[in-house]
């Protein structure tokens, strides 16, 4: 037997790549980008600069358009995060984490489930919104740059009271405290 390559393979592999690499760009040029309107200027940037000295707390900044927060705890009492109003808002265990949905800063919540915010009484109820000491929620107070139209650089501070304890034996009042930039688009 010979095994000599093939003359005639190669040159007709070469040929039909030259054929669907000229087919695929006619494609691509044909269609073009597509129109956008309402593009925004940039983007509001979230960051952390002071987290409270409360073992088993960690907190991050959930990156998106819009910035939240994220709360893990695995700590031994209770910690209470409190609303834009100083009103109790959540509450987080080491296994647990409640919502009080007489809470107005939980019914201002996007991402508050309807069921939950429309069972809300006058006085409000606890309901558990996560089974583990995690929870991510869209703060109001990380939206303060919402209206930002495009001068880099524009600049909030932000502060989220978490109350450690639980009852009238908590007394101790930290705060998690970051910034917001506005960020152009380049």
């Amino acid at each position: 037997m010979n095994f000599e390559p093939s003359r005639t393979g190669t040159s007709a592999t070469l040929v039909l790549f030259g054929l669907v690499s000229l087919s695929v760009s006619g494609l691509a040029g044909a269609h073009g980008a597509p129109d956008a309107d309402n593009i925004p200027s940039g983007v509001v940037k979230a960051s952390i600069t002071e987290q409270p000295g409360i073992p088993g707390l960690s907190t991050l900044i959930l990156d998106a358009p819009r910035p939240g927060v994220m709360l893990s705890y695995r700590g031994e009492e209770p910690i209470t995060i409190l609303g834009t109003d100083g009103e109790a808002f959540l509450k987080f265990n080491q296994n647990r984490v409640e919502a009080y949905t007489g809470s107005a800063s939980w019914q201002a919540l996007p991402s508050a489930p309807q069921g939950v915010a429309d069972a809300a009484s006058e006085t409000g109820t606890w309901v558990i919104v996560s089974n583990s000491g995690s929870f991510g929620w869209l703060d109001p107070r990380l939206n303060a740059l919402q209206d930002a139209h495009g001068d880099a650089g524009e600049f909030a501070q932000w502060r989220i009271p978490v109350k450690l304890g639980s009852g009238s034996e908590s007394t101790s009042v930290h705060h998690i405290v970051g910034e917001l930039t506005f960020k152009a688009f380049q």
